[in-house]
């Protein structure tokens, strides 16, 4: 008879399951050697630390929609792995845990690395339960085997997020019951989710509000981007004539180079976005929760359900009306409501001619505003150099379809703030528990997901140390990134914040391009803007791993671009 380990790997696969990313340990160990001869159906990815891998885990989900599987022994995933896991549970990324309780026979005297919830050992169950949408215990390998479906079916249905399944050391090693009541059907009955849409009256509803409304907008979150919605979003936009902003973790769900994107709105958005917003009589708001970074702390000049009509989009009934008041919520997947709308505004003919001046007039504001061009930084040649000016020379330097990844910190505001997306879909942010350290394995992990498209992380010192290990993975499975360090000696937003009296935010100077040569990659370091540009062309042709380590200035704040009340309309 197969063992639960054999079996669970089948049901992985029978399940559409493709990327496993982790590190054997425990009773997983015999899950990873069961996929030995699948690896042509399987890609097995070894991080070396449990936190990257939790990240690369979480980016997959967010590219393909499908869970990958996290997977190593159980202490580490639950604390190391914790990381990715829980920033998928907040950012609604599809992703498999498959960890074990360490028991080896001793489960009830407190043997090392056990975290069965015995005294004396961790609760790894309770500790998962607290950080996923479901996770299930299994005892043995037929209980493995249906929990692993049930996994997978919850990381995907509904709002998608982390779902974990727990082994006891039985589940793995001992023998599958080909006869038993559990764990013996296809994985296919188990995945078929309908699709969710929203009632036809409420859709009417919406379309009368846009068609009527003198200065309506869209806002569109990051569950455009996890339902795979930017066309639809695009022809929605172009149909009605509707400038399109998006909040943080929606950046890029439109091109920002396009006529109707007014950019990115916010705490660290630009002035463009934020008085559209404050001037809209009509808010269509599409996959995001309208967290309090987007809504400049909601600011009553931003957004305004009192002299507002905002209409929410959500495939989680909780998140319509949460945070901001709304006329209606409609609940449903972003793309399949989207669809919708589109389709009853086609059946009446709607005309976009008459709304041609509004085209000309959002034109005018971009130009008056300085849209992306809000600070002379922008072309300074200093050195060291100024964060604006790097972020204006990436833009020119890099081919519009790359994926780029941010961190935690300053680095992020500059990129949200000054970078154009020239292509949807092309953004990856933190911005569940939005931790430092992102970036780098996030970068590795879309390069494993995407590996024809070009890909560039953009992260600070400070979040580059945390996570460079995910070099040395890049540089073992020939995943040609390139990593853009903002060198500035510190952890910028808390020195920021310091000043002058600065505390535990000073690093020792540190050449990251070594550090990526001794992984055995690609790397360079620079402080003078004008060789940013070859600097980074050579480091997408070396075709290696690559670092480019910027010697940046200390104390540009970008305290002075957070958007405040005179961005928005007086009222």
């Amino acid at each position: 008879m197969p063992t639960g380990a054999q079996k669970i790997a089948e049901t992985l696969i029978d399940a559409g399951v493709d990327h496993v990313f982790g590190i054997p340990g425990g009773a997983t160990g015999a899950i990873y050697n069961s996929l030995f001869d699948k690896q042509d159906k399987m890609k097995v990815i070894l991080a070396r630390h449990e936190q990257s891998a939790s990240i690369m885990a979480d980016v997959h989900g967010r590219l393909t929609g499908k869970p990958a599987v996290l997977m190593g022994q159980g202490a580490f995933i639950g604390t190391s792995g914790g990381f990715g896991i829980m920033e998928a549970l907040m950012s609604y990324s599809p992703m498999l845990a498959i960890t074990d309780t360490s028991d080896t026979g001793f489960w009830q005297l407190g043997n090392n690395q056990e975290v069965s919830g015995e005294y004396g050992t961790g609760d790894l169950l309770s500790i998962l339960r607290a950080m996923t949408k479901y996770t299930t215990l299994a005892t043995t390998p037929n209980e493995a085997v249906l929990g692993a479906q049930l996994a997978i079916k919850h990381s995907m249905s509904g709002a998608p997020g982390p779902t974990a399944l727990l082994l006891r050391t039985n589940a793995s090693f001992g023998e599958f019951d080909p006869d038993g009541p559990v764990g013996t059907h296809p994985s296919a009955g188990y995945l078929s989710n309908v699709e969710m849409v929203a009632p036809p009256d409420a859709i009417q509803r919406v379309v009368d509000a846009l068609a009527s409304a003198k200065n309506p907008i869209i806002i569109a979150g990051n569950g455009v981007h996890m339902a795979r919605a930017h066309q639809e979003l695009r022809e929605l936009a172009e149909q009605m004539v509707i400038p399109v902003t998006t909040t943080y973790k929606g950046k890029s769900a439109i091109e920002e180079t396009h006529p109707l994107s007014v950019g990115p709105m916010g705490i660290y958005g630009i002035e463009t976005a934020n008085r559209q917003v404050s001037e809209a009589d009509v808010v269509l708001v599409v996959g995001t929760r309208m967290r309090p970074q987007d809504t400049a702390s909601h600011h009553p000049n931003l957004l305004n359900p009192d002299r507002q009509r905002i209409f929410q989009i959500d495939i989680e009934g909780r998140n319509a009306g949460w945070t901001v008041p709304v006329e209606m919520g409609l609940i449903g997947d972003a793309r399949a409501v989207l669809t919708q709308i589109l389709q009853v505004s086609r059946d009446q003919g709607l005309s976009t001619r008459e709304l041609e001046p509004r085209v000309v007039a959002l034109a005018q504001r971009k130009e008056e505003l300085r849209f992306f061009n809000d600070s002379p930084g922008l072309t300074a040649n200093q050195s060291p150099v100024q964060p604006q000016r790097l972020v204006r020379l990436l833009q020119e330097s890099v081919d519009p379809s790359t994926i780029i990844t941010l961190d935690a910190g300053n680095n992020r505001a500059w990129m949200y703030h000054f970078y154009q997306s020239q292509q949807r879909a092309t953004f990856l942010c933190p911005g569940g528990i939005a931790g430092m350290g992102w970036a780098v394995p996030a970068a590795v992990g879309a390069k494993v997901v995407r590996p024809n498209s070009p890909v560039m992380a953009v992260t600070g010192d400070g979040g580059f140390m945390m996570t460079s290990n995910a070099i040395s993975t890049a540089v073992q499975y020939q995943l040609p990134v390139v990593f853009v360090v903002l060198n500035d000696g510190g952890l910028g937003m808390v020195r920021e914040n310091q000043r002058p009296n600065l505390i535990a935010s000073e690093f020792v100077d540190t050449n990251h391009a070594k550090m990526a040569e001794a992984y055995g990659g690609w790397g360079v370091q620079v402080d003078n803007p004008n060789d940013i540009p070859a600097a980074i062309h050579d480091a997408f042709r070396s075709g290696q791993p690559a670092v480019v380590d910027v010697i940046m200035d200390r104390f540009e704040p970008f305290g002075q671009f957070r958007a405040g009340v005179s961005e928005f309309a007086r009222r």
